[in-house]
């Protein structure tokens, strides 16, 4: 997932992917809204405290920035995988004035289509789809493609997919919420649990004790899950070499990248997307 380090490999702000697998990943955020649309099985996702189970055909829609995690599935889940950065909808649309104004009505959206009048959830499956058979298969005049069903999610969300109430959202909103935010968008950089502690305004020592409490890990675990989803993720969507994968990721050398990725998927970032690449 892309946050700070500007990708080549990223054509027009999306990536899609067919994700199969129960794995469950902790609370985490980032600056793109993703759409999750369920095909098989079942999946769990908590976002901002709120936890529905996803069923075939079900719908979940998590604005940019907002906390979120996923939570065991059934042995054959498989689950549609879109994450959009606002900027492909046109200029202005992830910046202030008008563009803020658009963002703010995502982030007031029943994020789950559970709750959604079936006719908005049809429409809004038929776009996703659409999406992803564009990014997948690339034909002529395909960038225009994705921003054409992209603004059409955008229309179709702020227009019928109803709104929660203020007050609960900005409940929601907290300091570390904002936390979460902040390494989202530097992860990828030589961040250090000083920087954090000072953007909080905690000190090193507090903001250690605090952060492991509220998340369940480590900040130092937490980093490192974070930059090993991005490098599975590259690896999983795009042809880019394993070395450069390393450094997009936020690790500073291939080989302690190869070691903690070995830890936690037992096998290498190479054998990772031999046996994985394939999702697409």
């Amino acid at each position: 997932m892309e946050y700070k380090v500007e990708l080549k490999d990223w054509p027009y702000q999306v990536k899609a992917a067919v994700m199969r697998g129960n794995r469950p990943f902790m609370n985490h955020c980032h600056q793109e809204m993703e759409i999750i649309l369920q095909k098989k099985g079942n999946l769990e996702v908590t976002a901002a405290g709120e936890s529905v189970v996803l069923v075939p055909g079900e719908i979940c829609i998590i604005p940019p920035f907002r906390n979120h995690s996923i939570g065991m599935g059934s042995e054959d889940c498989e689950r549609l995988a879109l994450l959009l950065n606002l900027k492909l909808m046109g200029k202005g649309i992830d910046e202030g004035g008008e563009g803020l104004w658009i963002r703010e009505e995502i982030q007031d959206r029943q994020m789950f289509s559970l709750f959604w009048e079936e006719e908005t959830k049809e429409k809004f499956r038929e776009i996703v789809e659409k999406i992803y058979e564009e990014y997948i298969h690339k034909e002529y005049a395909w960038p225009l493609a994705l921003k054409t069903y992209a603004n059409q999610l955008l229309l179709l969300a702020v227009r019928n997919i109803p709104k929660v109430q203020r007050e609960k959202r900005r409940e929601q909103i907290s300091r570390l919420q904002n936390i979460l935010e902040y390494i989202a968008l530097h992860y990828c950089e030589n961040i250090t649990l000083g920087e954090c502690a000072k953007f909080a305004g905690f000190n090193p020592a507090y903001f250690s004790r605090y952060f492991s409490k509220c998340m369940g890990v480590t900040f130092q675990e937490y980093i490192k899950k974070l930059r090993i989803e991005r490098a599975k993720w590259l690896l999983m969507t795009g042809s880019t070499g394993v070395t450069e994968i390393c450094y997009q990721s936020g690790f500073r050398d291939v080989k302690t990248f190869n070691k903690l990725f070995k830890q936690d998927c037992g096998m290498s970032p190479s054998g990772f997307r031999k046996e994985n690449g394939g999702w697409l």
